[in-house]
């Protein structure tokens, strides 16, 4: 019997390792955007749901908006609908934009929560919706509405200016500004000071921040502290935290820019170490 008439050839083999590569290959860059598709399709059927529900808010049917929220929500009083009503006013927006979005869902059943902000434009005011739509099945309901009119776009309001901020803002940017001066003191000094793996162990951890982060947003002075939890007891803060580097700056989800620090008790305790070392160092040289 021939070889060839039992087996495949090389080449045979050669083409059929080509195929199931590119069939593998097109599975690993089709699943992902197939999973991206429904996302999307998803989160925008909670965003035409929340335009529905404030259409209905408008039209003053708060028997509409009534069905679209969700019972954790409690029973929501036309007192309470009617200023939400207020808020929009009557005016046609002149767009609507979606300015944020997160989804957490089961990929398995799409149920999860999408929280959104949109933000409506109506000539010269601007009103922001900050909406959570809970999916369970073919059911969809808000656990979060709420309506904010602001006189500038979230973009505007949002923008870094250095400048015409509070005092808090300052006394903030300037502790910042000090927590990278230290580090970097005590980095060089390590640097002189030591050689070898030493001095290199001491530059790398030197920006290792210690302590619970503390972060404010620049353009409102709000004040948090990062991995804070809130819960029915309170506000609980981590007693020990750890963040590389010590200190950086962040944006918000709507894009507010916001600085944090930690403080890197590694390169403190170092120039403390150095200064006095340096000051005994100095007192035993000869006069």
């Amino acid at each position: 019997m021939k070889t060839g008439q039992t087996m495949f050839t090389l080449k045979q083999l050669r083409s059929i390792g080509g195929i199931f590569a590119s069939i593998l290959m097109m599975a690993a860059l089709t699943m992902p955007a197939l999973a991206a598709d429904a996302s999307d399709s998803r989160l925008q059927d909670d965003i035409a749901l929340t335009k529905v529900t404030v259409s209905q808010l408008v039209a003053k049917d708060f028997a509409a908006v009534r069905a679209h929220l969700d019972p954790a929500m409690g029973q929501a009083s036309d007192e309470q609908l009617r200023k939400m009503a207020d808020l929009i006013g009557t005016a046609e927006p002149v767009s609507v934009e979606k300015a944020w979005s997160a989804e957490n869902r089961n990929l398995e059943t799409g149920d999860g929560v999408t929280r959104m902000f949109l933000e409506y434009r109506f000539g010269g005011k601007w009103l922001v919706v900050d909406a959570a739509v809970k999916t369970e099945g073919s059911t969809k309901r808000f656990v979060r509405l709420y309506f904010n009119n602001n006189a500038q776009s979230l973009r505007e309001l949002n923008a870094f200016h250095l400048f015409g901020k509070g005092a808090v803002q300052y006394l903030f940017l300037l502790g910042w500004i000090a927590t990278f001066a230290l580090t970097g003191w005590a980095m060089i000094a390590a640097y002189r000071w030591h050689t070898g793996w030493r001095r290199w162990a001491l530059i790398a951890s030197m920006p290792l921040g210690l302590t619970p982060t503390v972060a404010m947003n620049w353009n409102t002075a709000q004040i948090w502290v990062i991995g804070a939890v809130s819960n029915s007891a309170g506000e609980v803060v981590p007693v020990f935290g750890m963040r590389y580097p010590m200190a950086l700056l962040g944006f918000t989800e709507l894009g507010a820019t916001y600085f944090y620090i930690s403080a890197p008790l590694i390169a403190l305790g170092y120039l403390i170490w150095w200064f006095r070392s340096s000051r005994k160092a100095l007192s035993q040289q000869p006069a």
